[in-house]
């Protein structure tokens, strides 16, 4: 089902784009930076969702759509274990550079097949869920998923292609945060109606 409301914060994200591609210019390039002010607010936003699929995992009494509510929780660590660069950000040397990966001994040798097994069972609770049947069951917003896509293809154009308007970091960091924001919106429209 797709709810077809077009809700008022989707006016703000409709400013936030042309205010990213004026702020950037006035922003200390340092602010986008691994461990930076805009990654750390990112850092928020996945927690949030963490919480959020909790919240709607602990309100449900099916079975199925608890899986998919366990699998929005794996989605989000996963999210904040990218943004932590799977914790090489946190060890950040004093070059400001981040470790190897074969700077970081077992861990290092272990962490990709790792970050393997949790997507396998990322897609495991996604069966067990049913998801497409969880889908058939829930309202969308439509406006709000098309932002998602929207902001989604901003931060990939802003990362891979250096166009006159989108270049640097911080352009991907900003709509990378009005992307997660977006996600927030979807997971708790989508919990609240359990």
């Amino acid at each position: 089902m797709i709810d077809k409301k077009f809700y008022s914060h989707l006016w703000l994200l409709i400013i936030y784009i042309p205010f990213v591609f004026i702020v950037k210019d006035f922003l200390p390039q340092n602010i986008a930076r691994e461990n930076g002010p805009i990654e750390n607010v990112q850092l928020v936003l996945l927690a949030v969702g963490v919480y959020l699929c909790w919240q709607a995992m602990k309100k449900t009494n099916i079975k199925c759509d608890k899986y998919i509510w366990q699998a929005g929780m794996l989605f989000y660590v996963l999210l904040f274990g990218r943004e932590l660069s799977w914790g090489r950000a946190v060890l950040m040397r004093d070059d400001g550079m981040m470790p190897q990966w074969s700077d970081l001994g077992l861990y290092g040798q272990i962490a990709h097949p790792l970050i393997g097994i949790a997507l396998v069972y990322l897609c495991i609770l996604f069966y067990r869920g049913g998801f497409f049947r969880f889908l058939t069951n829930v309202k969308i917003p439509m406006w709000d998923l098309v932002f998602l896509v929207m902001f989604v293809v901003l931060v990939d154009i802003s990362e891979h292609y250096n166009f006159s308007i989108f270049h640097g970091q911080i352009d991907e960091e900003l709509f990378e945060c009005a992307m997660y924001f977006e996600m927030l919106r979807v997971t708790d429209f989508i919990g609240k109606q359990n």
